[in-house]
């Protein structure tokens, strides 16, 4: 029995999983892991989370985004008890990683490139060390004005530790991201305000910006950059609006904390 932390119904859950056996994989290539997890969720959540999985079992559906790989749900699910007096269902659900397939995909892709540049292959080991970008430290100057600004953001709050006056942190994590932002007093020696460019990606760029909005917070408007890669750091080949082909990685919109510290929603539409 293990712990694995998958996204479901908004949040980062815990599930406690039981290894299933994989199937064989390709010689020297690291066979897919498979589990069964065990589920509780109350009745009136029930529906929602019978939607996700549904689609995450889908052949061209979403998968479940976990801390250290993306899973699809296999042969449906089962609800194997529900209780009527406490309203709580139990759900057994099979799952496989599939995050090493898109991995894997890049790097034959990668070395018919460079075969066809008259490059050697290019390639992983089975046994490369993992390097998962897992919490950005922000620098700012009121701990509790950020956390009701990142909360108004919809993120979700993690943790918020005081050991006392002079040392205090405060963990809060976007809405389906396996990456958090960490601030408080003590974290950091930088100056309030001064991160540039952290990037959050939406899959429909008008609708974050609407909702954002409605939150309270101010973004700057669509803009795309005409120099067909990634956006510079000032105006120049901004453009107002969305891309006109509204092609993934092209469409952005700016936001910032009450400190300044600058946020860039980047739209991908194959993410939705």
């Amino acid at each position: 029995m293990t712990t694995l932390h998958v996204t479901l119904l908004g949040g980062l859950r815990e599930a406690a999983a039981v290894p299933l056996p994989a199937p064989e994989g390709a010689h020297g290539a690291r066979s897919p892991r498979r589990f069964a997890l065990e589920l509780h969720v109350p009745h009136e959540r029930h529906a929602a989370l019978d939607a996700e999985l549904r689609a995450a079992a889908a052949p061209d559906g979403t998968y479940l985004r976990g801390t250290d790989a993306m899973w699809r749900v296999l042969d449906g699910w089962t609800v194997v008890a529900h209780g009527p007096r406490t309203g709580i269902h139990r759900y057994r659900v099979e799952i496989e990683e599939v995050e090493h397939a898109a991995r894997a995909a890049g790097r034959a892709e990668d070395e018919v490139a460079s075969a066809e540049a008259g490059e050697p292959p290019v390639g992983e080991s089975t046994d490369a060390m993992r390097l998962e970008l897992a919490v950005l430290v922000l620098p700012v100057s009121d701990v509790d004005r950020a956390k009701s600004f990142y909360e108004a953001v919809g993120f979700r709050l993690d943790a918020d530790h005081a050991i006392d006056a002079s040392y205090r942190v405060v963990h809060m994590t976007p809405p389906g991201s396996a990456c958090s932002i960490l601030f408080g007093t003590g974290v950091t020696t930088a100056a309030p305000g001064s991160v540039r460019g952290l990037h959050l990606v939406v899959s429909d760029i008008e609708r974050a910006c609407r909702e954002l909005e409605a939150r309270g917070v101010v973004t700057g408007g669509i803009f795309h950059d005409t120099s067909g890669v990634f956006h510079r750091s000032n105006d120049e080949k901004r453009v107002e609006g969305p891309d006109p082909q509204r092609r993934d990685y092209h469409s952005y919109a700016e936001f910032s904390d009450p400190d300044g510290n600058e946020w860039v929603l980047q739209e991908v539409p194959a993410r939705g």
